[in-house]
C-alpha cells in the first residue's frame, strides 16, 4: 500500500504529461509557405520576412515561412505556383511588375509565358514602394541624362521591361535618350552592379540602399512619384529630399514642358493565393493580413525602411492590380512607340 501511494502520483503525473502532449499535438499550428520570388537581401525578401515574422506574433493557428524560389526575375516562381494544386497552403509574393511584363508579352510577343497568372490571385498588399534612381557618389542627374542622350546608359533595377526599366525607360525617351536594362537576380545584386561600375545608375526601392545612402556610397538622384521622396539622410546626417518627375518638385534638370507622369507606376506587390482555393483559407489570410498591419512592430518596421502604408484586401486588392496592370500598359505604349 505504501508503494502504490508513492507510485499513484507519478503515474497521473505521467497521464497528465502524456494528456498535454497529445493536446499540443492536435492543436500544432499548420504551416503556411509564403514563396519570395526574389534574392535574400532585396526589397521583397526583407519585406516578406518581417511580415512572416508579424504573422506568427499576431496569431498562432498558422506557421509562417519564407522560402526563395528565384529565377526570370519572378517568372519562375509563378510558373511554380499557378501550377501548383489549389488545395497546397502556400502563398505567393505576387509583384506588381510580372503582371506588367504577363500583359507586355501578351500584346507585344516580348517573352514567352508559359504560365496561367490568372491562376495567382492576389488577396492582400504588403509591398508598396516608390521607386528611386541612384547613381554613385559625385554622379548627378544632369551627368546621368547627358550620358543618356549620348550613346545611352545602362540601368541595373530589373530584367528588360521590369517596372524598374518601365519607370526609367519611359523617362528617358521622352528626354531623347536610351537605356538598356542589365538583369540582376534581386535587390541587392543590382545595388551592387552600380557600385562595381557595370551599370550607370540603379533604380530600386529604399529599405535596401538607406544605409548605403547615409554612408555616402549611393546618391539618390530622382524619385519616380508626384512629390519629393523625404527620409533619407546623407553621411553628413543632413536630411536628403530627393526631387521628383510630377508637380511642385520635379528636378528642374528635367524638361519643364514634358509630362513624366506615365512613369509613376506601382511597385512592389502582394500576396495571392491560388485560385480555386477553399474560401475559408483565403478569409483566413485576408484576415491574418488586416493583423498584421494593425501590428505596430510591423507598420513601424514599414515606416522606418521608407516604404508607403499602402492596404488593398480581397476584391479590392484584386482591382487595385487591374488598375495598376493599365497604368503599366500606358506606359509600355510610350516605349514601344506607340
Amino acid at each position: 500500500m505504501k508503494n502504490l501511494k508513492r507510485i499513484l502520483p507519478m503515474l497521473l503525473a505521467l497521464v497528465m504529461v502524456f494528456t498535454m502532449a497529445i493536446g499540443t499535438a492536435a492543436y500544432a499550428a499548420e504551416t503556411v509557405k509564403v514563396i519570395c520570388p526574389y534574392g535574400a537581401g532585396g526589397v521583397a525578401d526583407l519585406v516578406t520576412r518581417e511580415y512572416a515574422k508579424a504573422a506568427n506574433n499576431v496569431q498562432s493557428d498558422y506557421n509562417f515561412i519564407v522560402e526563395n524560389l528565384t529565377g526570370g526575375d519572378g517568372f519562375v516562381a509563378n510558373a511554380t505556383f499557378s501550377e501548383e494544386d489549389p488545395a497546397t497552403k502556400d502563398l505567393l509574393v505576387m509583384g506588381y511588375g510580372v503582371c506588367y511584363r504577363v500583359d507586355a508579352a501578351a500584346k507585344y510577343d516580348t517573352e514567352e509565358v508559359d504560365f496561367d497568372l490568372t491562376k495567382n490571385v492576389p488577396f492582400c498588399t504588403i509591398d508598396d514602394r516608390t521607386w528611386i534612381m541612384f547613381g554613385k557618389p559625385g554622379t548627378t542627374l544632369a551627368d546621368v541624362l547627358a550620358k543618356a542622350k549620348d550613346g545611352g546608359i545602362k540601368m541595373s533595377g530589373g530584367n528588360p521591361l521590369s517596372d524598374p526599366h518601365l519607370a526609367l525607360g519611359t523617362l528617358i525617351l521622352a528626354e531623347g535618350g536610351k537605356v538598356q536594362p542589365i538583369p540582376y537576380d534581386g535587390g541587392a545584386e543590382q545595388k551592387k552592379g552600380l557600385t562595381d561600375g557595370e551599370v550607370d545608375v540603379f533604380v530600386g526601392g529604399s529599405p535596401v540602399t538607406k544605409a548605403d545612402v547615409e554612408a555616402g556610397t549611393l546618391v539618390p538622384l530622382l524619385a519616380f512619384s508626384d512629390k519629393p521622396f523625404e527620409g533619407f539622410v546623407g553621411p553628413d546626417g543632413n536630411a536628403i529630399s530627393v526631387p521628383c518627375i510630377v508637380g511642385e518638385g520635379k528636378a528642374p534638370e528635367l524638361n519643364a514642358d514634358n509630362d513624366y507622369s506615365a512613369s509613376i507606376l506601382a511597385g512592389g506587390g502582394g500576396l495571392a493565393t491560388h485560385e480555386g482555393c477553399d474560401p475559408a483559407f483565403r478569409e483566413a489570410m485576408t484576415e491574418i493580413a488586416k493583423k498584421v498591419w494593425a501590428d505596430d512592430e510591423f507598420s513601424g518596421w514599414v515606416a522606418g525602411a521608407l516604404l508607403n502604408n499602402f492596404q488593398k484586401y480581397g476584391d479590392e486588392a484584386v482591382d487595385f492590380y487591374g488598375e495598376a496592370r493599365e497604368k503599366a500598359m500606358n506606359a509600355y505604349a510610350i516605349l514601344f512607340g506607340e
